[in-house]
Formats: structure tokens, sequence, C-alpha cells
């Protein structure tokens, strides 16, 4: 069981693990006193990295609190990079959310700023290669398809070293680093073209520094970077306060039940099922559509899947021309095919469904 220190409102580093376990009641407090310590350190020059997905919805509310709650002057900029691959509902939940705020919080200075990278999403794709599998693994196909590297190091990310394995490709996926066999380039860049760049451009042309919507649920990386580091990082590469870094997704949830915080309609509804758990009825994560980080671990029908057979005409078109673009002459749709991910289905097909023959359907009492 973990406490908290009297003196700093903290809890010690060799318990940090285990903040995401604390009590929920206790959560929200936690996190408002870190975004008043952040406010406090950079005398309110401070803004939100605001995606218009479910953490940083419910991070804005809670920033709100925090300020209300502490009596903290100044603006608060949610500011939204606008890259072009984002759900439509999500481009128009910014705006309609923003106003929300406004109307709760009308004590406070709220403004909503939007930014632009200075590339596609299509460039990207063209000049640098396709997001798929994840960040690090597609760091280390780009390291040995086009990097300058010793044969030391080079064997240790194909085989690792005396040291053992970690760090190195995983066999599964080292086909990829062959150019005569998958022509297309794979690449962990897109990120840093289409929303690092413009935030970085916007803190040195601002001097304001980020609050951001990452839990520990996000990724293990991202749990181990955190639990070294808490939730306010005031110096190094990335300088930012992620106040709800050490809740899960049922905080999350919960909290955005309890305030009765929009989110986008994407999402769908938040309710409880039949084991008392918070669950979404439409999709789990939003960001750019058609990326392909992770969709590998996705059961079917994927993403991708989902939205080429989605009811919305928008979901479609976009998923559609996004997938014929082409890198060294390989398609988006075929560079996913190659890694193993499935872009289609038997609707899209146009085979056969049982379920159009009605001599074939259970009874109806039968049917879950």
């Amino acid at each position: 069981m973990a406490y908290l220190l009297s003196e700093t409102f903290k809890f010690p580093k060799d318990n940090f693990e285990s903040m995401k376990y604390q009590p929920y009641e206790l959560k929200p407090n936690f996190s408002m006193y870190r975004i008043y310590e952040w406010h406090r350190y950079w005398d309110g020059k401070i803004y939100l990295s605001f995606s218009g997905g479910l953490d940083s919805t419910v991070l804005g509310y809670l920033i709100c609190e925090a300020y209300v709650k502490y009596g903290l002057p100044g603006k608060i900029p949610l500011v939204f990079c606008d890259t072009g691959m984002e759900f439509p509902e999500i481009r128009e939940f910014v705006t309609y959310y923003i106003e929300w705020l406004k109307e709760k919080f009308p004590q406070l200075e709220l403004e909503l700023v939007k930014l632009h990278p200075e590339h596609s999403f299509r460039w990207v794709c063209e000049n640098k290669g396709f997001p798929i599998i994840s960040k690090e693994t597609a760091g280390k196909i780009k390291k040995l398809r086009h990097g300058k590297l010793g044969e030391r190091y080079r064997n240790y990310l194909l085989n690792g070293d005396e040291r053992g394995k970690f760090g190195m490709l995983s066999k599964k996926w080292q086909y990829l680093a062959d150019t005569t066999r998958i022509p297309e380039d794979i690449s962990d860049v897109c990120c840093e073209i289409l929303k690092k760049k413009p935030f970085k451009k916007y803190v040195k042309e601002t001097g304001r520094y980020p609050f951001m919507g990452i839990t520990q649920d996000e990724s293990f990386r991202r749990e181990n970077q955190y639990n070294h580091t808490g939730c306010n990082v005031y110096d190094g590469s990335t300088i930012k306060s992620q106040p709800i870094g050490f809740w899960t997704k049922q905080d999350i949830l919960r909290y955005k039940v309890e305030k009765e915080i929009p989110i986008c309609s994407v999402y769908g509804c938040c309710i409880k099922n039949k084991q008392g758990v918070y669950v979404l009825t439409g999709e789990q994560r939003t960001g750019c559509v058609v990326c392909g980080f992770g969709c590998h671990l996705e059961s079917e029908p994927n993403r991708i899947q989902r939205l080429r057979a989605s009811d919305n005409e928008r979901h479609r078109t976009m998923c559609e021309r996004t997938l014929q673009i082409t890198n060294n002459g390989v398609t988006y749709m075929q560079a996913l095919n190659d890694c193993g991910i499935p872009t289609t289905t038997w609707e899209l097909e146009g085979q056969m469904n049982i379920y159009d023959f009605p001599e074939f359907l259970p009874d109806a009492e039968n049917i879950g």
C-alpha cells in the first residue's frame, strides 16, 4: 500500500508503480495538485495538448476544475493539431467541446488553437514510409534498410548480443527489412512530422508547456517511462505534465460519467456492462483514423476493416482514399497485407453471408 508524503503530497519513488492501484477517490485531487504545481512552476504559461480523444477531453475538464479549486489565473489554450487524418466527427467535436467548457466554467479564460502540420499524411507515406506494426519496430526496420550501420550493430538488431535479445528486431518482422522482397518503406516518423513538430513550433513561439492526456494503459513503454519520470517532467528532451498518467481506463470512464463530460460521438455511449465495468459502445480509440501502428494486434474486424465496411460514407471515403497512397509502387493496402493485416471482409468481397438467407437464421428466442 503506497502512502503520500505529507510535505510534498507526492508518492515515494519506491512505491510509484503502485499509484495506478490507489483508490479512485484519491486520484482526481492528486492530479489537480499536479496541475497546480505545473501552473505555478511555469507561471501560468501552459496549454493542453488536445486531440479530441477520450483522455484529453477528460483532462480538459480536470484542468478547469483545478483552476477553479486553486484560483489559478491566466488563459488555458486547448491546442488541437489538425493532421487531416482524424475522424471528421473529432474535428467537429473540438469546436463543440470548447464552447461547452466555456458554459461550464464561465469564470475561466479558455481558447481553442488549431495547428496544421507542414506536410500531409500522404506526403509522409510517399516520401518516408508507411506507419505499420509499431513505432519501435518501424524504426528498426528503417535503420536496417537505410541506416549506415556497423556490422556489430546490424548483427545486434537481427540477433541480439551477449547481453541478450532485448532491443533486437523480432524475427517475425525481419523479412520487412529485405528490400528485394518488400519494396515499400516502413517508417516511424509519421507522428513526429504530423504532430510533434507543430507542437514544438507552438512551444517555441509561445513559451508555453503542455498538459498531455497520457495514461499508463497506453503501452508498456509509456508505463515504464512514466514510472521513472512521474507526472511532471521539468527538463530533458520532452518537457510535459501528464497528470492522469496513473489513471486506468476505468478511472477515465468513471470520471466522465460522474462529471457528465461529453465525448466525441465516434466513441458511442459509455455504459456499465453486466459485470459492472464501464465500456464504450463505439470506437475504443481515435487518433489518426487509418494508422497502421498496432493494427496487427486487433481482432477482426480491425480498424481498417470497420472503416471500409462502415455505414458512414465519410469514413469509407477517407479510408479508401488513404489505402491507395503508394510508396515505391506499393499501395498502403498492399503494405498492410504484406504484414499480415487484413483489409477486407466477406461483405466487401461480395461473398455470400448466411444471414442473407432466412432459412438459416436461428429462432428469435435463441438470438443473444
